[in-house]
């Protein structure tokens, strides 16, 4: 006998995906440079991040009703740090557009949609962060338990990170193909913008990362220590300590990061590419 588990929020894709390209559509058609071969790309790239910021909102709401499933999460914990996070990057960007806020609006009400729709997955990282802070010798659940939440911490890390990064590539393709329209292309600006994308990105989700590493660190050791063991046990409990950690993700190196690293890194490339094809 199966047991089916209901999925949270069955149907609220088939509204915000398309209000999402609603949005980006109705921002689209507002522009002085509507029917040309340039506008015609931007807006392709408007409606898709627009739509897809939709689909990113509900997938964020998703993977934060797993998160709940597996313990408490404050919310003063997960509010707070969005909250700086937002307002910081908010007045950069003020700052960067200077006087040109009115002109730029369009650019603004894409920027403002990307980032509603990123705002529940960014803040189910950030509660993955809080889950994964408590140290392992002094969790009140049993080890198999600590295992389980590690995994799907693990889990929800990497299906959120892929999300934000395509979002967050979608936005600075959208940025450079505004430029080649209004014919004021700059490529510092748009590899200014993807890196700045990219460190957005890479802040959100490399602590909460280190966070998961390090648990599953205090897990192997507890599981499985060294410091009592024979000469002649070694080997054994190292090949029991190895799987554990391949397991657990935490005998990761920089190599083995890279598909991570092209995901936190992928606006920028965006950008890049975006810059030199428009020249």
């Amino acid at each position: 006998m199966s047991v089916r588990i209901r999925t949270p929020y069955p149907y609220l894709a088939g509204l915000t995906v398309p209000l999402g390209a609603a949005a980006g559509l109705t921002t689209a058609l507002t522009s002085a440079h509507r029917g040309s071969d340039e506008w015609v790309i931007w807006s392709c790239a408007a409606v898709a991040l627009t739509a897809a910021s939709g689909a990113a909102f509900v997938h964020g709401l998703r993977r934060w009703a797993e998160l709940a499933a597996l313990g408490d999460v404050p919310l003063p914990a997960v509010v707070w740090p969005l909250v700086v996070l937002y307002v910081i990057s908010g007045a950069v960007l003020a700052v960067a557009l200077r006087g040109d806020l009115v002109g730029a609006w369009r650019a603004l009400v894409l920027i403002s949609l990307a980032a509603l729709g990123l705002a529940p997955g960014a803040a189910t990282i950030v509660g993955v962060g809080h889950v994964a802070s408590t140290h392992a010798d002094t969790a009140p659940t049993p080890l198999g338990l600590q295992f389980g939440t590690l995994v799907t911490a693990s889990r929800l890390l990497q299906s959120l990170l892929t999300v934000m990064g395509g979002i967050v590539a979608l936005l600075v393709i959208a940025e450079a193909t505004s430029q080649r329209m209004t014919k004021h292309t700059n490529i510092e600006t748009t590899l200014v913008f993807g890196a700045s994308s990219s460190a957005l990105v890479a802040i959100v989700y490399a602590p909460v990362a280190a966070k998961l590493r390090q648990r599953g660190r205090e897990l192997v050791d507890l599981c499985h220590p060294l410091g009592t063991l024979a000469p002649d046990e070694l080997a054994e409990a190292l090949d029991k300590r190895s799987r554990l950690e391949t397991t657990l993700g935490v005998d990761r190196t920089a190599f083995s990061d890279f598909q991570t690293n092209v995901v936190v890194v992928g606006p920028l490339l965006a950008g890049a590419a975006s810059a030199f094809l428009s020249r």
